[in-house]
């Protein structure tokens, strides 16, 4: 990406820029004359935005060649253009955990928003884009044509291992190190895991669906009564694995805000019939966990699983936790 910004210097853009009485206008028009919604104007004006306001406002920015890796564009930097949007951009602030403001309206009818971290988003047609990670990089990126990183949930997958014999205990197993990764990566601190049963004939019927508290002490003392509580479930219910799939799920605790709310693994087994011994491990992450912090977080989870895997397959052993780790209740 260019150092000086051609299209912003193109467009009369200078560091220091500072147009605050119109950029002022222009938010509370944006607000004043924006589609009514039950409870008054939809529209907050936090610092980021009029900071980005006051810089930015009221540029028509040109493309600065054809596009690196995708077509480049221009846009227009005025609030009003985006005004209409504000279910769109509530959504999406649902999605990456902060509110949004309107900035204006690309070339392409793409809409333009600032959050309130000042990174600068669109949406059109093809979906939700994250342009960068200030307002100012985010138009050098539209305008030069960088590609933008898509705002849409991830999933990864991966075998289980399976060292020991007995696949409840394989899943238990491999759920705890989720748990233990999840916990390091500072994504959540997960309380306990989830046990489905569902039978492969049919609809799929689930024949038990329980929450498992994780017991005080080490993650590394946790799987032997964890599958012991799982066994009297099972046959308190009279849920019985064979020819269904048995899933143990890590999800965040209640009250865990977006997004890593969104994040969760998974361990499963029997949910092919041809290869009912077949396990799998996945790691899924909602649109607002693939950007920004969570996002490092997210890809880090997934580098650690995929690195267990691959030891698990390189030695026939199953890593372990760190001694002291135990749930942080």
């Amino acid at each position: 990406m260019s150092a000086d910004g051609d299209a912003l210097t193109a467009a009369s853009w200078f560091p220091g820029r500072d147009v605050r009485d119109a950029a002022m206008s222009a938010a509370l028009e944006t607000a004043a004359v924006a589609v009514p919604v039950a409870g008054g104007s939809p529209w907050t004006l936090f610092p980021a935005a009029m900071r980005a306001l006051r810089e930015f406002y009221g540029l028509n920015l040109r493309p600065a060649g054809a596009g690196r890796d995708v077509a480049a564009s221009g846009c227009c930097l005025e609030p009003c253009e985006a005004r209409h949007a504000f279910r769109a951009f509530e959504a999406l602030g649902e999605t990456v955990g902060l509110r949004l403001f309107p900035l204006g309206r690309t070339d392409s009818h793409g809409l333009l928003g600032v959050d309130e971290s000042g990174r600068l988003f669109c949406l059109d047609h093809g979906g939700r884009w994250l342009l960068g990670d200030t307002v100012r990089e985010g138009l050098c990126a539209l305008t030069e044509g960088y590609a933008p990183h898509r705002i849409a949930p991830r999933r990864w997958a991966w075998a289980a291992p399976h060292a020991y014999e007995e696949p409840l205990g394989n899943a238990v197993r491999t759920a705890l190190v989720a748990v233990y990764v999840l916990h390091h990566r500072k994504v959540f601190s997960a309380r306990e895991l989830r046990l489905t049963i569902t039978t492969l004939r049919g609809i799929g019927q689930e024949t038990l669906d329980r929450l498992v508290a994780l017991p005080r002490g080490s993650l590394q003392d946790s799987a032997v009564p964890l599958v012991a509580r799982m066994r009297a479930l099972m046959a308190a219910e009279g849920a019985i694995p064979q020819g269904a799939e048995l899933k143990i799920t890590v999800a965040a605790p209640e009250g865990t805000r977006s997004p890593g709310a969104s994040v969760s693994c998974a361990v499963r087994v029997g949910h092919s019939a041809t290869e009912p011994a077949e396990a799998e491990l996945s790691l899924s992450a909602g649109a607002g966990a693939v950007v920004g912090r969570p996002w490092a977080a997210v890809r880090g989870c997934a580098e650690d699983l995929a690195r267990y895997v691959r030891a698990q397959g390189r030695s026939d052993q199953v890593p372990v936790f760190p001694a002291s780790t135990s749930p942080p209740f």
